[in-house]
């Protein structure tokens, strides 16, 4: 027996889903942190044997522990708009909503949601966030939105979006010109600035995000990948969102979204695109070669109506697929929400039951995540990082959990979570932010929400209730 001389966290008592092939459940489990790393993991009895001196022990007997949720698509600055927007479809709710917001937006304020979001899904067990900003993107902001998120003590990743100069696409997808600011050249620079202050081995890292493919440029594209791959980062875009999108891309340049960027050497498996719901074989077969990774959202499409990805063919044709929320405005930040319907979705896709399960869900949430972000994250195991969260299934609404995984993807919420560690930090415990103070953060957001929401001029969204009669008039006779 290997004894550990000083154990910084024991958790033990847990039923333990590691997501590890070789060894998945562990009844009355316990997992020792030494450092940032998982130092030793296995039956309770055993791994407290091996521990000399243990600086702090957590009892988790009733919960579940497993990987942290990784939360692998989502605009934290957007959390200034929550409730608004309901009721529209994706042009018109970019145009009149979202993309007024976004070009109103300055540093102190979405620094002020930024901070409130990294809270919010640390508390409800994410402990990795991909954060497409894309407002405001200077240098400095860029850089305060990742150390914002350090400090709530999430892991992840800042995606700066990148514009460049309207160009046909962006006029003809409504878009905001206020947010087209800088050059190509200029956007590559600003990132690669990032880039050099906020390296790979950091907490939070900074990637490119030309910001959707149908109103960006091939030079922004290629200048993206090769940022990643000089810096050894992912990137993302937007793709394929909307049926309308891929409709506009074709006219423009004469193929779909990803035969184009697989005859312009774009795609790899750094290449990550949120939504890619609109998708043909031929691109489902491209982005399976190239082991990229695309982003369910399931919660998003719904409310935005944008429809249900392929998720079967995806995994089938050996792409990557991770999970998302996709903007706190429509989609909250509950990686439970979102396990849940994605599962549903698939199920009426193709009409079919059997098309998912709820080991699927985590490996999208948890172990597809880790893969994406290049990290050694989403699998508990010897050696990985040590990033997990516990769940509480002692509840009425979990009771009798004769499954427990299924609990994890059905009747779940974040607030179930009762303690995150990420890093080897205890970032929450007992529920609670071990780092930041919750009602300030509160306070915060809503000031800065009211500021944005008058500048934006979208006041008039701002209703406390709409009449449905609408919804029952009978249609007017053809």
């Amino acid at each position: 027996m290997i004894m550990m001389e000083n154990v910084d966290l024991l958790f033990t008592g847990a039923d333990i889903y590691t997501l590890d092939e070789d060894q998945p459940v562990i009844r009355n489990g316990a997992i020792a942190v030494v450092g940032n790393s998982i130092a030793a993991i296995g039956p309770a009895a055993e791994v407290a044997a091996r521990c000399k001196t243990i600086t702090r022990t957590v009892d988790c007997s009733g919960t579940v522990l497993m990987p942290g949720l990784i939360d692998a698509h989502t605009h934290q600055f957007q959390l200034l708009g929550r409730t608004l927007g309901d009721g529209m479809s994706l042009l018109p709710w970019l145009a009149k909503f979202m993309l007024p917001l976004a070009a109103s937006m300055d540093s102190k304020s979405a620094l002020a949601a930024v901070e409130l979001s990294a809270l919010n899904s640390a508390l409800t067990g994410a402990t990795s966030v991909v954060d497409n900003h894309y407002a405001p993107v200077d240098e400095q902001t860029t850089l305060a939105v990742a150390h914002s998120m350090e400090r709530v003590g999430v892991r992840g990743a800042v995606a700066r979006g990148m514009f460049g100069p309207m160009v046909e696409g962006g006029v003809r997808m409504n878009t905001d010109e206020r947010l087209f600011k800088y050059s190509v050249q200029e956007e590559i620079d600003i990132t690669e600035a990032c880039l050099k202050q906020q390296p790979a081995s950091s907490l939070v890292q900074i990637w490119p995000m030309p910001e959707n493919v149908v109103y960006v440029d091939k030079e922004m594209m290629q200048g993206a990948l090769e940022l990643a791959e000089r810096y050894d980062v992912s990137w993302q875009a937007h793709m394929s969102e909307s049926r309308f999108e891929v409709e506009i891309h074709e006219s423009i340049h004469g193929q779909r979204p990803v035969k184009w960027l697989h005859e312009n050497g774009i795609l790899s498996d750094r290449t990550t695109f949120a939504h890619g719901i609109w998708l043909d074989e031929e691109e489902i077969e491209l982005l399976g070669d190239a082991r990229s990774t695309v982003i369910h959202n399931p919660v998003s499409n719904q409310f935005l109506a944008s429809g249900i990805m392929k998720l079967g063919p995806l995994l089938q044709a050996g792409a990557n697929v991770a999970l998302g929320t996709d903007g706190v405005a429509v989609a909250g930040q509950d990686m439970f929400e979102a396990m849940k319907s994605a599962q549903m979705m698939q199920h009426l896709r193709g009409y079919d039951a059997e098309s998912t399960s709820a080991e699927l869900m985590l490996h999208l949430a948890c172990r597809n995540g880790g893969k994406m972000l290049r990290k050694n994250v989403g699998v508990l195991k010897l050696g990985a990082l040590a990033d997990f969260i516990t769940v509480d299934i002692s509840g009425p609404h979990h009771q009798p959990a004769t499954r427990a995984v299924c609990c994890l993807t059905s009747s779940a919420r974040g607030s179930d979570v009762r303690h995150v560690v990420v890093d080897g930090e205890h970032i929450v415990a007992d529920g609670r932010s071990t780092r930041i103070d919750d009602e300030k953060a509160i306070a915060d957001a809503l000031q800065a929400s009211k500021t944005v929401i008058e500048r934006a001029g979208i006041t008039d969204l701002v209703q406390e209730w709409k009449n449905p009669g609408h919804h029952y008039a009978r249609k007017a006779d053809a």
